[in-house]
């Protein structure tokens, strides 16, 4: 029987929450009914996915907060999600030993990828789409690359010794990144699923789980966050292996996220607060307050607008305004010029002003904020294109072999200050040194696809064992 408290209940469900908590506000989304283990947005910001201990994923209108549908299936616990780089998909990890894609339009399961032989930890989707890579538990901690196309496994990566936290593809998906519980990271090659690297930042004293790990936006470096107290953040040099820079915090960190542009790391931390960081400076920029224990799970939107947030034992998420305060602190003229245009919008809350009424005038602020600003952000990154392939007039390629096994080899190409890191085995640098010129002048054209057109490119191949080096020069033609 339907009562009339039941009815009310769930009309709350389907709601948005308002909170004011010192002077910002955000949304709590309301729906699920455990604990919410895993968030991920849109690659267009439009989209929440989130995965929770209620064997749900749902979906979230990110401007209305409101659910746009529940997708079931799985049988136990969804501990990860991730979005597809077009957004069209989803794909979500469970305790049931399987990962599911779904459909975001319809909300239908695609297919069901089984081999796990214990409990899926968790998912990410390579850039191009074609892949889905998936991390085991403890008992299992294998990591498996599945074909999207077809759900078939094409090849499983043994090395870890615990469960497999966090896995990342590279910008370029030809590496995958995975954080454990055995307090290591390891780079792995996706053509032979070997280990290129492993990185021990977490042992002695401090050994700690690795929580969470995310490349930066350039694939040089690789961000980790693990529960050591003293030293749970740091940045690695994905070729030496070696730990680049500790970003300075006390406190243990479940998990991180990387804005769009690499210019900003969100942590979600056990003492109840999320810290957004500029990476570049290693500074802490801002700290979220409002949850009421561990935060679990963070994400960042593309356009900086929002950032999410749940914690343990929470069937909540929150949702926070953080593009005011990010502009305010990198672009200050651009913040300013923004709130002038508009004064009204922008202007302290009036005595005379409803909490209501507030309410819809900062969400018109926001929403105004967030997309004058990403106008204006637009053209200042067009105007500094501009004034780079202005100044660059001649370039220089470097290919130097930093790595060598048996297995394959780890180049560094270098154009101007654009590096990539290229893994080939024996057989591929055979016809790279038969085929250098063309493979080369291809790749410059790949890598430097902002320069203007005929670009003098002097390429250099260094040879690690005799020292020595062969240059030769090419004009190239690029398409504006």
């Amino acid at each position: 029987m339907i009562t009339k408290k039941s009815i009310i209940f769930l009309l709350l469900l389907q709601f948005l929450v308002f909170h004011i908590t010192k002077g910002q506000e955000m949304f709590t989304l309301i729906g699920h009914t455990n604990e919410v283990n895993s968030i991920a947005f849109s690659p267009d910001g439009q989209y929440l996915a989130s995965g929770s201990r209620d064997i749900t994923v749902k979906l979230w209108d990110v401007s209305t907060g409101m659910e746009i549908r529940t997708l079931t299936g799985h049988f136990h616990i969804v501990t990860s999600v991730a979005f597809s780089p077009t957004g069209k998909y989803v794909v979500s990890g469970s305790k049931d030993n399987t990962v599911k894609l779904w459909d975001v339009s319809t909300g239908m399961e695609i297919r069901t990828f089984t081999g796990h032989p214990s409990k899926v930890k968790s998912v990410a989707f390579s850039p191009d789409g074609k892949y889905v890579a998936s991390g085991g538990a403890w008992d299992n901690p294998i990591i498996k690359l599945w074909d999207v196309s077809t759900g078939k496994k094409i090849r499983t990566f043994t090395g870890h010794t615990n469960e497999v936290n966090s896995i990342a593809f590279s910008p370029d998906g030809r590496f995958v990144i995975s954080g454990s519980s055995d307090c290591t990271i390891k780079l792995w090659y996706i053509k032979t699923g070997k280990v290129i690297r492993t990185m021990n930042g977490t042992i002695g004293p401090f050994a700690r789980r690795v929580k969470s790990v995310a490349f930066s936006d350039d694939g040089k470096n690789v961000i980790s966050g693990s529960n050591c107290e003293y030293e749970p953040l740091k940045i690695w040099d994905i070729i030496t292996g070696k730990e680049i820079r500790n970003l300075t915090y006390k406190g243990s960190v479940n998990s991180i996220a990387l804005s769009s542009d690499g210019q900003y790391l969100v942590s979600g931390s056990d003492n109840n607060t999320i810290k957004i960081w500029d990476i570049s400076a290693g500074k802490e920029i801002y700290t979220l307050k409002g949850h009421t224990s561990d935060v679990t799970s963070v994400a960042i939107s593309p356009d900086w607008q929002y950032v999410a947030s749940t914690q343990v034992w929470g069937d909540k998420i929150k949702l926070w305004y953080v593009i005011d305060f990010i502009a305010s602190y990198d672009y200050p003229d651009i913040h300013k010029q923004i709130k002038n245009s508009r004064s009204e919008l922008f202007a302290p809350r009036d005595q005379f002003e409803t909490s209501e009424e507030y309410k819809d005038r900062y969400h018109q602020a926001m929403k105004y904020f967030g997309e004058q600003f990403a106008y204006h952000h637009e053209r200042l990154k067009a105007k500094k294109m501009v004034k780079i392939s202005e100044s660059c007039r001649e370039i220089s390629l470097d290919v130097e072999l930093v790595n060598y096994d048996a297995d394959n080899q780890l180049y560094k190409i270098t154009v101007g200050d654009i590096t990539e890191i290229i893994s080939i085995d024996r057989e591929d640098a055979r016809r790279l040194y038969e085929n250098r010129h063309s493979l080369l002048a291809k790749g410059i054209e790949q890598l430097t696809p902002d320069l203007e057109s005929k670009e003098v490119i002097n390429i250099r191949i260094i040879n690690p064992v005799t020292n020595t080096s062969y240059t030769f020069g090419k004009q190239v033609d690029i398409e504006e």
